[in-house]
């Protein structure tokens, strides 16, 4: 971590404030009384109620639609910087023709004397993002039925691919035109874990049902996991360190931290025993920064997520046997 600090000293303070922030929240709710651990409801003569005070736990599950901006880090046309040690982001003309990666290529294609190069148009301008499973945490401590304070952690895998095309001297397939254009596929992968801190209201439509809006601040740390085309059935990283002899990965694991705002609407079903159901929708604004250094990717970008959370009732062993 000094070694980060000295070489870049913004990401290193960004990532302390964010664990010093991580923590003190940890500590808060760590501190909470165990007898606060309950939603309780008042009976009153044909309706109830909810009293709900302290901290409760809840399990998200979700679909995450990440921006297809940032993709752009992935489109083989190497724009940006990784700030690793060892490693680069080549583009696909300098990879191809490292080593004897050239004469792999004019072997796997059978272009026996002839040659390949790329255009200069080859590489796609967006590699739109499948979208993601989104997997978390949700921690709240309520004051009463209608405020809380929300912590949210949230990882997720997306994809990227898109189109790049290669060019030869040979004749087309079937002899027909004068240009041999051949179309592979360009992929990028990468994770991010998405944490926020926020305000929490509710307003009761009936008394097992309640809107709930969320609103806060956020930080996400994405991790380069891979970059690399495909040529026929085989497989060549873009990030990469040549030595003369071989190639190597990445000494570093190339994640980033950016920070942002969020806003939650979601509808939330209670029960007598606990077990509460919400169905959110999140936007987030996010600064996102793939790679490190002056060089790297960086933009203000929306993302969206739509997710379940289910709170764990504090008596489980009461809400399960009431449940059957």
């Amino acid at each position: 971590m000094s070694k980060l600090g000295t070489k870049y000293p913004t990401l290193y303070l960004a990532i302390m404030n964010f664990k010093i922030t991580f923590i003190v929240a940890i500590g808060f709710w760590a501190c909470m009384p165990v007898t606060l651990l309950s939603q309780n409801w008042d009976d009153d003569d044909d309706f109830y109620v909810p009293r709900r005070q302290g901290l409760e736990y809840g399990i998200n599950l979700g679909v995450y639609r990440a921006h297809p901006n940032s993709s752009q880090f992935y489109n083989g046309a190497g724009w940006y910087e990784l700030g690793d040690n060892q490693a680069n982001l080549y583009t696909i003309e300098d990879r191809l023709f490292l080593g004897n990666t050239e004469d792999q290529i004019n072997n796997l294609l059978n272009l026996g004397g002839g040659n390949f190069w790329i255009p200069y148009d080859s590489s796609p301008l967006l590699m739109p993002y499948d979208p993601g499973l989104m997997m978390g945490l949700k921690l709240l401590y309520f004051w009463n039925p209608e405020s809380a304070l929300v912590m949210n952690l949230d990882a997720v895998n997306l994809n990227a691919a898109g189109p790049w095309t290669l060019e030869t001297d040979m004749l087309p397939g079937g002899g027909q035109g004068s240009n041999d254009i051949r179309v592979y596929g360009i992929f990028g992968k990468e994770r991010r874990l998405v944490s926020s801190l926020g305000y929490r209201t509710s307003a009761f439509i009936i008394d097992e049902a309640a809107w709930t809006f969320e609103f806060g601040g956020s930080a996400t740390a994405i991790q380069i996991k891979e970059n690399f085309i495909r040529i026929e059935n085989n497989s060549y990283d873009l990030i990469t360190f040549f030595n003369g002899n071989q190639f190597m990965g990445a000494t570093s694991n190339l994640t980033s931290v950016g920070f942002g705002y969020y806003a939650v609407v979601g509808l939330e079903a209670l029960f007598d025993e606990g077990g509460n159901l919400e169905l959110n929708l999140k936007a987030s604004r996010d600064n996102i920064r793939l790679g490190n250094g002056d060089g790297a990717y960086q933009e203000k970008l929306w993302n969206f997520s739509l997710y379940v959370t289910w709170l764990i009732p504090p008596h489980i062993g009461d809400f399960v046997r009431a449940s059957f």
